[in-house]
This record gives structure tokens, C-alpha cells and sequence, in this order.
């Protein structure tokens, strides 16, 4: 867990891994120079047993905070990440952790899962019960060709075996990508990853978080305007994307299949294509994957 200035909702999220059906090994929070009351918070909970609790001299960022604390867990342990701020549900672990060992023996493959997640305000009401709905992220199957176009992992989700230990390690410093979606890039590009059938967790969304209040899906007349409103401007379409591909081929271009290497280097010279271009090779990339392309 990484923290920060989480005070208002930090002892419902313990008290929600405090009552998972399987329990964690270990729990590794790491503080991010917090200057409410979240350390004190903290504090209370460091003589129990499993609980691991240190706080940051000057603050990290929550990239190279989640890293040092990934750094923290040792080796052959499987690692679940958790925001400060939301709620598991009781068998969010033991259900992550059996799918998880389902997909690979072998120790050394990186291997993670993952689950929507349900939305709740900052009384804890049910606001939206699928954020891959809110977002169209339903639509279309979750692999390497539709994930160039856009993370569908969140990283409050994640739980992955300690195999992804070294690639945590190697997430670039100074980008404005985060860690999820270079995790999750890593495991469709050469590992192994599959999505729950339910969401597992509350997402809390309120003032002080990164919500997805912003990224709802689009209705197809806003699709369109939007269309028309990109294609005679200059347009930042997929360029955080690009940026995430350009960086993940520096680092992992030789462990990617020849065609999924093939596919990421078509990516990247998409970057200064005009808006137009970049939209036909999004629809050449999702044409076999659609399930429900304009369903609810």
C-alpha cells in the first residue's frame, strides 16, 4: 500500500484486508511524507503482526513509491497492490490469488489478474457498478492489440507473482505514465494475464483522488463531434499511449513475439500521424475483438 495524506478513509481500507478470507502474508505500507494524521494512523497498526510500515523522508510520487515498497516483498511471494482509500471486498484476495496460480507453474513467467471495479462516493454509497462499463471497456476483449490503445488494468486491482518483481524495478522514472499500465503492458506483451468475472473492489471517488469521473464512455452522437473536432486540429490523441510504447520498446523489445513486436513498432510511428490515420489503425487493431461495440 502506498499512502498519502490519506487520513479520512485509511482504517475502512485496513479494516477491509483485516477481513479478507485469505489473509496476507504481509502487509508493506509505505507513507509518501503525509502531512495530515495518516502516519499516526499508521503507527497504531505497526506492532501487528505481518504489518510493515515505513514512511518516506520527502515524497516519492506514487510510481517509485508503489516501487519501493514492490522491492520490499520478498521474493516468491505474490504481491496485491491497494490504495489508501477504497474497500475490498471479503474475497477479493482468495479469488485474485486462485486465478492467478491457474495460469502459470512456472515461477520465473510473469503472471497478473485483474478486476473491474465498482464506484462509490465519499460516504461509501454504490454509485456505478462497473467502471469498464462506465468506461466502454466491455466492449471489446482485453489483449495485446486493444490494450496498445488504452490501459484497461487499474492498478488497485492488481495481483501478480513475484516474477514481475524486475519489471516493477525497471519502470521508467520521470514519465507520466503509471505503473499499472506498464505492469500490464509487460504481461500481455510476454507473460500471462486474465480478468476476474467481477469486480472485487469499491472504487472511492472523491476531490483528492484520480477518478475516472473524466473517462466515461462516450455516446455515439459526442463520438462524432469529437471525430470532426480532431480531424482539422492538432490533437494529443494516444499520445500518452505512445509515449507508454516508446518507453516499453526500450526496455522489452526482445521479449516480445515477433508479431506482437511487429504491432508496437506500427504503434509508435503512429505519433505524429494525423488524427484521421491514427482512428483507421485503432479500427484495423479492435475489428476482431468487438463483443459489444455500441451495446450498453
Amino acid at each position: 500500500m502506498a499512502t498519502c495524506n490519506g487520513a479520512a478513509f485509511i482504517e475502512q481500507q485496513l479494516h477491509s484486508i483485516l477481513q479478507q478470507t485469505l489473509q496476507p502474508d504481509l502487509i508493506i505500507i509505505r507513507d509518501d511524507a503525509s502531512e495530515d494524521t495518516t502516519f499516526e494512523i499508521l503507527t497504531r497498526y505497526a506492532n501487528q503482526r505481518g504489518f510493515n510500515i515505513s514512511q518516506n523522508p520527502q515524497r516519492l510520487g506514487v510510481n517509485n513509491n508503489f516501487a519501493q515498497a514492490v522491492a520490499e516483498v520478498p521474493d516468491g511471494y505474490l504481491i496485491a497492490f491497494c490504495d489508501q482509500d477504497d474497500y475490498w471486498l471479503p474475497e477479493k484476495l482468495e479469488k485474485s490469488v486462485q486465478l492467478l496460480t491457474s495460469l502459470t507453474t512456472d515461477p520465473t513467467q510473469p503472471a497478473m489478474v485483474y478486476s473491474d471495479l465498482m464506484l462509490m462516493n465519499e460516504a461509501g454509497e454504490l454509485i456505478h457498478t462497473s467502471v469498464h462499463h462506465q468506461r466502454g471497456q466491455h466492449r471489446y476483449e482485453h489483449v495485446w492489440d486493444t490494450f496498445l490503445y488504452g490501459n484497461m488494468v487499474s492498478g488497485c486491482t492488481i495481483v501478480m507473482n513475484s516474477a514481475m518483481k524486475s519489471i516493477m524495478a525497471a519502470l521508467p522514472a520521470q514519465q507520466d505514465f503509471i505503473y499499472d499500465a506498464w505492469l500490464a503492458m509487460a504481461a500481455f506483451g510476454f507473460g500471462k494475464i486474465a480478468q476476474l468475472p467481477q469486480p472485487l473492489i469499491h472504487y472511492r471517488q472523491h476531490a483528492h483522488n484520480v477518478t475516472f469521473a473524466d473517462h466515461r464512455a462516450l455516446t455515439r452522437m459526442e463520438r462524432w463531434i469529437n471525430h470532426w473536432q480532431n480531424s482539422w486540429k492538432n490533437n494529443t490523441y494516444l499520445q500518452e499511449e505512445i509515449q507508454l510504447a516508446k518507453a516499453f520498446q526500450l526496455m522489452y523489445a526482445n521479449r516480445l513475439p515477433i508479431e506482437k513486436k511487429k504491432n508496437l513498432e506500427k504503434f509508435i510511428l503512429l505519433n505524429n500521424a494525423h488524427y484521421l490515420k491514427k482512428k483507421w489503425h485503432f479500427e484495423m487493431s479492435f475489428r476482431n475483438y468487438w463483443t459489444n461495440r455500441f451495446g450498453g
